[in-house]
């Protein structure tokens, strides 16, 4: 498998023209520690999750690929902050169109509207298509780096992840024939937030961990990740920083 994959890769990953459609699962659960020690409270815990069912379709041309985003459905669970069903509802058949290169490094990504949900699931899009070193073989190593935005109505935030990759030996993902990819990240954010307060400025960085699955074609067909990203938001009306711990957990399958 290893020694196929490492064929593909160094002729361009995929012969074939046709375009290809894959349904995903896509889980993510978030946990935010708050720290309001500062307010002369204790620590408060927020939980959200959301489950995203979307088609993905590559369809090769110059240079790349096209990839073509479409939102079946999904569902939210905003926990202590509940997202309006309306919101949840108008996400629906989004659809988000972008470019990846020779060795699948997602140089684009444009969704068809502007929301806050839409928003933090492009940033999950992007982290999904791992760069694929072309002659790659097991004990390959490799770095890319993804810049994200978020501008919304919310939130006016910039992203940054390095990402260190190694690829490992052929391995079975839920029944789908795979190469392990591993990876290793270090994520920094900044920007702006909208609160009951007012305006916050927010920064903060942290590590992640991740394993990918690929096809003998290169393309992923799954795996699971973890981020945690430890940051401070300050506001004018608060006595100080506020800490904030988030941790995300990411989660996705091939529809059969």
């Amino acid at each position: 498998m290893i020694t196929r994959i490492a064929l593909l890769l160094a002729v361009g990953l995929v012969s074939s023209s046709a375009p290809t459609t894959t349904r995903f699962r896509i889980e993510q659960k978030t946990e935010s520690r708050i720290d309001l020690s500062g307010f002369g409270q204790g620590e408060q815990i927020q939980n959200q999750g959301s489950l995203w069912f979307v088609s993905i379709t590559y369809t090769d041309s110059a240079g790349g690929r096209v990839v073509h985003v479409v939102v079946d459905s999904l569902r939210v669970d905003g926990g202590m902050m509940p997202v309006p069903q309306a919101s949840v509802d108008s996400a629906k058949g989004a659809t988000f169109h972008g470019f990846l290169d020779a060795e699948w490094r997602l140089k684009s990504m444009a969704p068809s509207q502007t929301s806050l949900l839409i928003a933090q699931f492009e940033s999950t899009l992007r982290l999904l298509h791992p760069s694929i070193q072309r002659g790659a073989v097991a004990g390959a190593r490799w770095t890319d780096t993804l810049d994200v935005s978020t501008k919304t109505a919310q939130a006016d935030l910039t992203g940054n992840t390095v990402r260190n990759f190694v690829m490992g030996g052929a391995e079975a993902f839920e029944g789908t024939p795979a190469t392990r990819l591993n990876v290793e990240s270090l994520t920094s954010i900044k920007g702006t937030l909208e609160t009951p307060g007012g305006t916050a400025e927010m920064a903060g960085s942290g590590p992640g961990t991740g394993t990918f699955y690929l096809a003998s074609d290169g393309r992923f067909v799954g795996g699971t990740s973890t981020s945690n990203v430890e940051a401070l938001v300050t506001l004018a009306t608060a006595p100080a920083p506020i800490p904030v711990k988030t941790t995300t957990v990411t989660t996705v399958s091939v529809l059969k």
